[in-house]
C-alpha cells in the first residue's frame, strides 16, 4: 500500500517539477520561389503544417508560383519578401507590383498581430504629363498617357505643385518605412517594401540566445525555447515522454499486474482447498488399509446384507452417529441412503461404507475414526 501511495504522489507531482514541454518540433520549411524565407515559430505554413505550429494569427501560405503569402484581415493579401526573427519583423510587397494603389486603398494591419513602427501623412498628386521637373519622381503604375501621379510627404511642396494645374487625390497615413528616393528629396514613388513588426510571442531573448520557439503543451499560449540542432528537438522530446511514461508505467502497471496475480493465486488456493478437502481425506480413509491388519475386504452380498436405511425429513441417524458420515465427512441429508453396521451400529452413506467394505472387513470408525465424528462418538 505504501508504495502504491508514493508512486501515485509521484504522478501528481510530476507536472511540477518537469519542465512544462513543448509540443513535438514543427520543421523550417519555406516556399519554393523564396527558399531564402524560413518559415518557423510564430508563423505555420497552411495547410502543410498543423496549427500547433504556429501562434494565433500567424497563418501563410503559398502562392500558386510558389511565393510566400500573408493575407491582413483589413488589407488583402500581401507577398513576403523576408522575415526577420531576431527584430521581430516582416516585409512586405504587392503582388501587382503597385503597392503605391494599395496605399491609396488603405494600409490597415489592425485585426492582425502586425503593426507598422510610424505612420507619415502623404500626399498624392496628379499632375498633367508635361509637367516635368528632375526633382520629381513619377509614380509609373499610377499614371498614364496624360496624367502623371506623384507622392510627397512634403505638405509645402504638395501646395506649392497644386497651384500648378496638378490636383490633390489624397493625403493619408502610410507606413514610415518609405523615404524620398531622389537626391532632391521631394517625392517618392512608394515602392520600398511596406516593413510591419509584431510584439508577442516575443521570442527575441530566445532568438538571441540560438533557441527557436515553440507553444508549450499545456493548452495555453505559453510558449518554450528550444536549444540544440534542430533534428535534435523531436528525439529529445520523445525521449523526456518516453522517461515519463516508464515512471508512470512503472508506479501504476507493475503494483496492478502484481496485485492480480496474488488475487488469482489466493481464488485459486481457496477454490482448490475447499474443493478438494473432503474427496482428498475420503480417498485417503478408503484407500489406505490398516497396515497391521490383513483382514480382506467383503463379498458384494455380505455387504448387501447389512441394513440400509432411507433418511428422512428429521435426519435422524438409526445408529451411534449424529449427522454426519465418518468417510466423507458430509452431513447426512434427507432421502440420502445410509448402512448401518451391525456389529457396532455405526452408520455411513451408502456409496461410501460399500467402497470401504470392499477393501477392509472392519468398521473404519472403529479402527481409526476421523476427529470430527470421534468426538460425536464419545460425547454420545
Amino acid at each position: 500500500m505504501g508504495f502504491v501511495t508514493f508512486c501515485s504522489f509521484l504522478t501528481f507531482l510530476l507536472p511540477l517539477i518537469i519542465p512544462l514541454p513543448v509540443h513535438s518540433y514543427c520543421p523550417i520549411t519555406s516556399c519554393q520561389k523564396n527558399p531564402a524565407t524560413e518559415i518557423r515559430f510564430p508563423f505555420r505554413l497552411h495547410p502543410q503544417q498543423a496549427e500547433n505550429c504556429s501562434f494565433p494569427g500567424f497563418s501563410l501560405d503559398c502562392t500558386k508560383q510558389g511565393f510566400p503569402a500573408l493575407t491582413l484581415p483589413q488589407s488583402g493579401r500581401f507577398l513576403i519578401r523576408s522575415i526577420d526573427y531576431h527584430e521581430q519583423n516582416i516585409h512586405l510587397y504587392d503582388p501587382n507590383n503597385c503597392l503605391p494603389q494599395r496605399l491609396l486603398d488603405g494600409f490597415d494591419p489592425s485585426g492582425s498581430p502586425f503593426q507598422a513602427e510610424s505612420y507619415e501623412n502623404y500626399t498624392f498628386l496628379s499632375c498633367p504629363k508635361n509637367f516635368t521637373d528632375q526633382r520629381y519622381t513619377i509614380i509609373d503604375c499610377l499614371s498614364n498617357s496624360t496624367r502623371s501621379v506623384m507622392a510627397t510627404s512634403r505638405p509645402i511642396l504638395a501646395h506649392k505643385v497644386a497651384n500648378k494645374s496638378c490636383q490633390v487625390i489624397k493625403t493619408l497615413l502610410v507606413p514610415s518605412s518609405f523615404a524620398p528616393q531622389n537626391a532632391g528629396g521631394f517625392t517618392s514613388a512608394l515602392t520600398d517594401d511596406v516593413s510591419i513588426s509584431w510584439d508577442v510571442p516575443d521570442c527575441k531573448d530566445c532568438e538571441l540566445k540560438g533557441g527557436l520557439c515553440q507553444l508549450t503543451m499545456n493548452g495555453s499560449q505559453q510558449i518554450g525555447c528550444l536549444y540544440g540542432p534542430p533534428d535534435s528537438y523531436e528525439l529529445a522530446q520523445n525521449n523526456k515522454n518516453l522517461k515519463i511514461f516508464r515512471i508512470v508505467a512503472f508506479c501504476i502497471a507493475v503494483p496492478a499486474i502484481l496485485s492480480a496475480i496474488a488475487v488469482g493465486v489466493i481464488l485459486c488456493i481457496m477454490d482448490r482447498r475447499e474443493g478438494d478437502i473432503t474427496a482428498t481425506r475420503a480417498h485417503q480413509i478408503a484407500a489406505t488399509p490398516d497396515p497391521h491388519d490383513g483382514v480382506v475386504g467383503l463379498d458384494q452380498a455380505t455387504i448387501d446384507s447389512y441394513t440400509k436405511v432411507v433418511l428422512g425429513e428429521s435426519r435422524r441417524v438409526p445408529g451411534l452417529n449424529d449427522g454426519c458420515c465418518p468417510i466423507c465427512l458430509s452431513d447426512f441429508k434427507p432421502t440420502e441412503t445410509l448402512r448401518c453396521i451391525p456389529d457396532c451400529q455405526h452408520c455411513f452413506h451408502a456409496d461410501c461404507i460399500d467402497e470401504w467394505l470392499r477393501l477392509n472387513g472392519t468398521c473404519p470408525l472403529c479402527r481409526s475414526s476421523p476427529s470430527h465424528c470421534l468426538a460425536t462418538v464419545n460425547d454420545s
